[in-house]
């Protein structure tokens, strides 16, 4: 059985439909508002199973009756198993509230995050030791780096999202097979491009909303035309992205472009729709 880990982030979003800002210190109000699980690594792994893989998420959630709720959707509505490296803290999960212009298509987000101490004693080498790849979306560093470790120890593959820059993204680099980084992704001191050549990753892609995505594979490049649809919101495209590479790559077992190329239909669908999950259930309806 094929058997993805996803280890970072998970929280809740909060997202707001409307096509401006509030002025400072006015309120402004939307009928058009929902709920969703957020997060890079959740998002991901709730593609992947709606497409029909064994997702496990490896994150930080807490006992609160927020971080109770969510884990509870993730299992009972999605079937992805959660291993709640902070099971028992009350800190509050990641919560972002998410306004999206609909006109335009964009998010704006803003996130809060706790420094949750890790239960260090919480065992997942026999889980990495059964699984057909690991992912990490290089968010909580105390968890994500060790992670990758044991994963590059057994010869695990190890798929990045490199959505934005990290201090500890270097480090994580150095174990990776995998790496499909945003274009926003800029390192201090080179560009993104430079940057990843210069390391053992072996595949590479870079994404830019809308445009054309660029493929690296060892001496061949490429470029991957992106679907021009009608988009109302792009929110966790980059995310379903991810959980449809996985999917395609390790489950169905295609080449590194032919996957990235068939999830770049999925993100595509996904922005059709409010929320990051409708069009991936669409993409599952017009397979069967």
């Amino acid at each position: 059985m094929v058997q993805g880990v996803f280890t970072g982030i998970t929280g809740l979003d909060i997202a707001f439909y409307q096509n401006e800002f509030p002025k400072e210190n006015f309120k402004s109000k939307t009928n058009d508002y929902q709920t969703f699980i957020g997060g890079p690594a959740a998002n991901a792994a709730i593609t992947y199973a709606i497409l029909g893989g064994n997702a496990t998420l490896i994150t930080c959630l807490g006992d609160t009756t927020i971080a109770k709720a969510i884990k509870s959707e993730l299992f009972d509505v999605y079937n992805v198993t959660v291993i709640d490296m902070a099971a028992g803290s009350n800190l509050l999960p990641s919560l972002s509230s998410v306004l999206v212009n609909i006109e335009k298509a964009t998010r704006t987000i803003w996130s809060g995050q706790q420094q949750f101490s890790i239960h260090k004693e919480t065992s997942y080498e026999k889980l990495i030791n059964e699984a057909s790849f690991c992912f990490s979306d290089c968010n909580l560093p105390e968890v994500s780096i060790d992670f990758l470790k044991k994963s590059k120890a057994l010869n695990k593959k190890i798929i990045l999202d490199s959505g934005s820059w990290k201090p500890h993204f270097p480090e994580c680099l150095k174990l990776a097979d995998e790496v499909i980084a945003s274009v926003n992704c800029q390192p201090p001191e080179s560009d993104l491009l430079t940057f990843l050549e210069n390391t053992p990753v072996n595949n590479i892609a870079i994404t830019d909303g809308e445009n054309d995505t660029l493929w690296f594979e060892k001496s061949n490049s490429g470029v991957i035309k992106v679907p021009k649809v009608q988009a109302v919101d792009s929110l966790a495209a980059g995310d379903v992205l991810h959980g449809a590479y996985c999917y395609y790559r390790y489950h169905e077992g295609l080449s590194f472009v032919s996957a990235l190329e068939k999830a770049t239909i999925v993100a595509s669908e996904s922005v059709k729709y409010y929320g990051a999950r409708e069009g991936v259930y669409h993409v599952v309806e017009q397979t069967k």
